[in-house]
Protein backbone atom coordinates (compact mmCIF):
# COMPACT_ATOMS: atom_id res chain seq x y z
CA UNK A 1 0.00 0.00 0.00
CA UNK A 2 2.86 2.07 1.20
CA UNK A 3 4.40 1.91 -2.73
CA UNK A 4 0.99 2.83 -4.32
CA UNK A 5 0.83 5.53 -2.60
CA UNK A 6 4.21 6.87 -4.40
CA UNK A 7 3.15 6.36 -7.69
CA UNK A 8 2.11 9.40 -9.44
CA UNK A 9 -1.30 8.93 -10.90
CA UNK A 10 -0.81 8.56 -15.03
CA UNK A 11 -3.49 12.24 -15.33
CA UNK A 12 -1.26 14.38 -13.17
CA UNK A 13 1.60 13.34 -14.30
CA UNK A 14 1.16 13.81 -17.93
CA UNK A 15 -0.51 17.18 -17.42
CA UNK A 16 2.11 18.31 -15.47
CA UNK A 17 4.65 17.45 -17.62
CA UNK A 18 2.07 19.34 -20.54
CA UNK A 19 2.48 22.23 -18.09
CA UNK A 20 6.09 22.32 -18.69
CA UNK A 21 6.04 23.03 -22.72
CA UNK A 22 5.21 26.61 -22.78
CA UNK A 23 7.93 27.07 -19.96
CA UNK A 24 10.68 25.34 -22.22
CA UNK A 25 9.11 26.96 -25.34
CA UNK A 26 9.21 30.54 -23.90
CA UNK A 27 12.66 29.73 -22.71
CA UNK A 28 14.28 28.50 -25.63
CA UNK A 29 12.51 31.16 -28.14
CA UNK A 30 14.21 33.63 -25.38
CA UNK A 31 17.64 32.61 -26.27
CA UNK A 32 17.56 31.94 -30.04
CA UNK A 33 15.05 35.08 -31.16
CA UNK A 34 17.13 35.34 -34.72
CA UNK A 35 16.40 31.85 -35.62
CA UNK A 36 12.48 32.57 -35.20
CA UNK A 37 12.99 35.80 -36.83
CA UNK A 38 14.01 34.23 -40.05
CA UNK A 39 11.74 31.51 -40.32
CA UNK A 40 8.56 33.81 -39.55
CA UNK A 41 9.69 36.84 -41.47
CA UNK A 42 6.31 38.84 -40.67
CA UNK A 43 7.61 42.14 -40.17
CA UNK A 44 3.83 43.71 -40.11
CA UNK A 45 3.54 41.37 -36.44
CA UNK A 46 6.82 42.53 -35.01
CA UNK A 47 8.13 39.04 -35.62
CA UNK A 48 11.74 39.93 -37.63
CA UNK A 49 12.86 41.94 -35.05
CA UNK A 50 14.84 39.32 -32.78
CA UNK A 51 14.96 41.78 -29.55
CA UNK A 52 10.92 42.41 -29.66
CA UNK A 53 10.68 38.33 -29.88
CA UNK A 54 13.37 37.75 -26.99
CA UNK A 55 11.05 40.33 -24.91
CA UNK A 56 7.65 39.00 -26.25
CA UNK A 57 9.56 35.39 -25.01
CA UNK A 58 10.60 36.91 -21.61
CA UNK A 59 6.99 38.46 -21.21
CA UNK A 60 5.34 34.97 -22.14
CA UNK A 61 7.63 32.93 -19.73
CA UNK A 62 6.96 35.22 -16.92
CA UNK A 63 3.05 35.87 -17.36
CA UNK A 64 2.96 31.87 -17.78
CA UNK A 65 4.86 31.09 -14.59
CA UNK A 66 2.95 33.82 -12.42
CA UNK A 67 -0.53 32.17 -13.60
CA UNK A 68 0.97 28.79 -12.55
CA UNK A 69 2.79 30.10 -9.49
CA UNK A 70 -1.17 31.38 -8.85
CA UNK A 71 -2.59 27.99 -9.48
CA UNK A 72 0.10 26.15 -7.17
CA UNK A 73 -1.73 28.35 -4.39
CA UNK A 74 -4.73 27.59 -5.14
CA UNK A 75 -3.68 23.71 -4.68
CA UNK A 76 -3.22 24.41 -1.10
CA UNK A 77 -6.04 26.46 -0.85
CA UNK A 78 -8.84 23.96 -2.12
CA UNK A 79 -7.00 21.32 -0.06
CA UNK A 80 -7.56 23.46 3.12
CA UNK A 81 -10.91 24.27 2.85
CA UNK A 82 -11.73 20.98 2.71
CA UNK A 83 -10.00 20.83 6.61
CA UNK A 84 -12.25 21.51 9.58
CA UNK A 85 -9.46 22.50 11.70
CA UNK A 86 -7.36 23.86 9.24
CA UNK A 87 -9.48 26.30 7.25
CA UNK A 88 -10.05 28.29 10.63
CA UNK A 89 -6.76 29.33 10.91
CA UNK A 90 -5.00 32.15 9.79
CA UNK A 91 -1.55 30.67 8.80
CA UNK A 92 -2.78 27.90 6.45
CA UNK A 93 -4.86 30.28 3.96
CA UNK A 94 -2.35 33.29 4.08
CA UNK A 95 0.35 30.63 2.95
CA UNK A 96 -2.24 29.74 0.27
CA UNK A 97 -2.71 33.14 -1.63
CA UNK A 98 1.16 33.94 -1.00
CA UNK A 99 1.91 32.42 -4.25
CA UNK A 100 -0.66 34.78 -5.94
CA UNK A 101 0.83 37.89 -3.55
CA UNK A 102 4.37 37.27 -5.45
CA UNK A 103 3.38 36.10 -9.02
CA UNK A 104 1.02 39.30 -9.38
CA UNK A 105 3.72 42.18 -9.10
CA UNK A 106 6.33 40.19 -10.40
CA UNK A 107 4.52 40.78 -13.44
CA UNK A 108 5.44 44.80 -13.26
CA UNK A 109 9.21 44.60 -12.56
CA UNK A 110 11.60 44.64 -14.87
CA UNK A 111 12.51 41.48 -16.78
CA UNK A 112 15.33 40.08 -14.68
CA UNK A 113 13.57 40.84 -11.28
CA UNK A 114 10.43 39.36 -12.71
CA UNK A 115 11.79 36.00 -13.68
CA UNK A 116 14.01 36.11 -10.18
CA UNK A 117 11.11 36.59 -7.98
CA UNK A 118 9.15 34.11 -10.00
CA UNK A 119 11.93 31.61 -9.66
CA UNK A 120 11.84 32.13 -5.80
CA UNK A 121 8.19 32.51 -5.53
CA UNK A 122 8.39 28.38 -7.15
CA UNK A 123 11.43 27.31 -4.43
CA UNK A 124 9.15 28.71 -1.67
CA UNK A 125 5.79 26.99 -3.12
CA UNK A 126 7.92 24.15 -3.35
CA UNK A 127 9.29 23.98 0.01
CA UNK A 128 5.46 24.39 1.56
CA UNK A 129 4.47 21.27 -0.17
CA UNK A 130 6.84 19.11 0.67
CA UNK A 131 6.40 20.22 4.03
CA UNK A 132 2.97 19.18 3.54
CA UNK A 133 3.73 16.00 2.08
CA UNK A 134 6.10 15.67 5.16
CA UNK A 135 2.89 15.94 7.60
CA UNK A 136 0.79 13.41 5.67
CA UNK A 137 -1.71 16.75 4.50
CA UNK A 138 -0.26 16.38 0.92
CA UNK A 139 -0.33 12.42 -0.49
CA UNK A 140 3.74 11.55 -0.94
CA UNK A 141 3.25 10.92 -5.15
CA UNK A 142 2.52 15.25 -4.86
CA UNK A 143 5.84 15.62 -3.42
CA UNK A 144 7.45 13.52 -6.23
CA UNK A 145 5.27 15.56 -9.11
CA UNK A 146 6.27 19.01 -7.36
CA UNK A 147 10.02 17.48 -7.54
CA UNK A 148 9.70 17.22 -10.89
CA UNK A 149 7.52 20.06 -11.94
CA UNK A 150 9.14 22.71 -10.08
CA UNK A 151 12.93 21.41 -11.09
CA UNK A 152 11.69 21.89 -14.74
CA UNK A 153 9.68 25.27 -14.11
CA UNK A 154 12.48 26.45 -12.33
CA UNK A 155 15.46 25.81 -14.69
CA UNK A 156 13.01 27.46 -17.83
CA UNK A 157 12.63 30.78 -15.82
CA UNK A 158 16.29 31.09 -14.81
CA UNK A 159 17.47 30.01 -18.86
CA UNK A 160 14.99 33.40 -19.04
CA UNK A 161 16.52 35.12 -16.73
CA UNK A 162 19.86 34.84 -18.68
CA UNK A 163 18.41 35.50 -21.74
CA UNK A 164 17.00 38.85 -20.29
CA UNK A 165 20.14 39.89 -18.50
CA UNK A 166 23.01 38.72 -21.08
CA UNK A 167 21.21 39.83 -24.37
Amino acid sequence: MAAKSQVIPPPALTLGLAGLIPFFICAVVAWIPGLLSAALQDNAAGFSNPDLIRQKAILALGTYGAVILSFLGGIRWGNIVNNKTQVRRWAPLTLSVLPSLIAWPALLLPAVWMLSLLAAGFVLQYAADIEAVRQKILPAWFGRLRTLLTSGATIALLTGLLAAAFN
